[in-house]
């Protein structure tokens, strides 16, 4: 992901850019579902929402970044939350821990990232961002023995990171690592380094341990962590400027690929020599193979982006989509769908958009939900643009629900997750074959997966929608956590639903 300085998150905020659903009572709640005997709806102070447009796909909060490597994607919204789906089996996303499940399918909020103004990948599974107090953040696969968010210690005062490396305000270059344990896992990181010189840069780049910076005056410096040819750590590549370039003012990488665009919004691509940096002991410095090519477009770039080793992404100064080959959707062309088109993201195989509105948009392949829709054919590729499912928030008295399993909203039903949900309302659950029985204060509920019936507090209560199944997790309908007593708000400017149960919090 290209790291733009000066974004901040808060600056999409001034964008007109907002989604209402409906005001609703707590009596809409219940609107189809019949309740013999039990409690009334009167009894629920529950405000969630009857109907919503999936078609407003980001949710009320505008987006203002978006990443994406292989196989995954993440975004960072204006209120400075960032939100991840698509394959997570290395922990790529950073909401739970490897091999607990192969992946998400739509947005969930990293709860334990708050204030973030920019966020950056090296494509191949590690994540970084930056705090609007200076401080940065690291997550997913190769980050440390954990792939949960955790703050880098000893850096201060920054303004842009990478994995792997962090620039403060007054161009200070620092670098950290994960050596790998015996067993090839990730250790926790040494204390940041500083990196001899001051760096001006503008942008930076990534892919995998090689990073690209590019300067005030559009030249494009390369530097790294590379593994020694004896398997004993890595190997810094100290940065200097890659000669041979056009003066360029946005770049992006792809393996041992560079593409670039000039002043003039010409697509420039070249190929960087990295063989020799693998098996030399001092590595460096990043030098090409052969001249830059100009691509064979007559587009005006904004940016561009590899798609794969020849397939680019390219976004228009007029804010449209392109691809120029075929392994995107099938064929090369403009990209129908989003309007106004801020900012693209090429992953692996699929591709991210922001649209005028904060909108985010998919397309591409989408085999572990990394486009962010659901698959419509058997390719799991979507041919078009669509929107990325809702992000939902939850809250439970008033802090972000800590869960790597997202809220879900279909026909117009927010369900949550069970085990995850319960537990931070102080609750407790246990299982006998399909049926799980919910403890939540003095209340108590019987439920079944795939059934829309349930027993609370002894009495039959016939559900809104049935308890489900999503990314691994039991979704239950927000309106059972009503019933067993919790205040449940839907806040239709945050897109927030609230949880508020006292008992949990005096439990603490």
């Amino acid at each position: 992901m290209p790291v733009r300085m000066g974004l901040r998150a808060g600056d999409a905020a001034k964008r007109p850019f907002r989604l209402l659903l409906p005001a609703l009572t707590a009596g809409m709640l219940f609107a189809g579902a019949a309740v013999s005997p039990g409690p009334t709806a009167a009894a629920a102070s529950a405000a969630v929402p009857a109907a919503a447009s999936t078609n407003a796909a980001s949710g009320p909060a505008p987006f203002v970044q978006v990443t994406a490597g292989a196989y995954y994607s993440a975004a960072l919204r204006a209120d400075g939350t960032v939100w991840a789906w698509g394959r997570t089996l290395y922990g790529e996303l950073g909401v739970l821990e490897p091999r607990v499940t192969s992946s998400i399918q739509r947005p969930v909020r990293l709860a334990a990232l708050r204030g973030i103004q920019s966020i950056a990948t090296n494509r191949v599974g590690s994540q970084v961002g930056v705090g609007s107090d200076g401080s940065v953040w690291e997550w997913g696969a190769g980050t440390g023995p954990s792939a949960l968010p955790k703050q880098v210690k000893g850096l201060a005062g920054i303004t842009a990171a990478i994995p792997g490396f962090a620039l403060q305000r007054n161009g200070t270059l620092w670098y950290w690592s994960h050596p790998l344990a015996a067993d090839g896992t990730s250790e926790a990181a040494g204390v940041p380094r500083r990196i001899p010189g001051t760096y001006r840069f503008t942008g930076l780049t990534s892919w995998s341990g090689l990073v690209y910076g590019l300067d005030e005056h559009g030249a494009v410096w390369g530097f790294g962590l590379v593994n020694q040819p004896s398997g004993a750590g890595q190997t810094l590549i100290s940065p200097a400027r890659i000669a041979g370039l056009p003066a360029f003012k946005q770049i992006s990488a792809y393996q041992n690929r560079l593409v670039g665009v000039d002043s003039a919004g010409r697509v420039w691509t070249a190929q960087v020599e990295t063989d020799a940096l693998y098996s030399r002991s001092t590595p460096g410095p990043l030098r090409l193979t052969g001249k830059p090519l100009r691509a064979g477009t007559p587009l005006k770039a904004a940016e561009a982006q590899l798609v794969d080793y020849n397939t680019l992404l390219i976004r228009t100064a007029a804010g449209e989509l392109w691809t120029t080959g075929t392994w995107l959707t099938g064929r090369a062309g403009r990209l129908s769908g989003p309007a106004g088109v801020r900012e693209a993201e090429a992953g692996i195989h699929h591709a991210l958009a922001i649209d005028a509105g904060g909108r985010l948009w998919g397309v591409g392949g989408n085999q572990w939900g990394e486009a962010g829709s659901p698959n419509v054919n058997r390719d799991r590729l979507l041919y078009r643009p669509v929107p990325v499912l809702p992000a939902i928030g939850v809250s439970v008295n008033g802090s972000p629900l800590s869960s790597g399993y997202p809220a879900d909203l279909r026909n117009g039903r927010v369900s949550v997750p069970l085990r995850d949900t319960i537990r931070s309302l102080g609750g407790s659950l246990t299982a006998s074959g399909s049926s799980l029985a919910v403890q939540l204060g003095q209340a108590r509920a019987q439920i079944t997966a795939g059934s829309a019936q349930a027993e609370v507090n002894g009495r039959s209560v016939a559900l809104n929608s049935p308890v489900s199944q999503s990314s691994g997790a039991v979704m239950i309908p927000a309106q059972l956590l009503a019933l067993l007593g919790v205040n449940t708000q839907w806040d239709s400017s945050s897109g927030e639903l609230h949880l508020d149960f006292p008992a949990a919090a005096s439990a603490k």
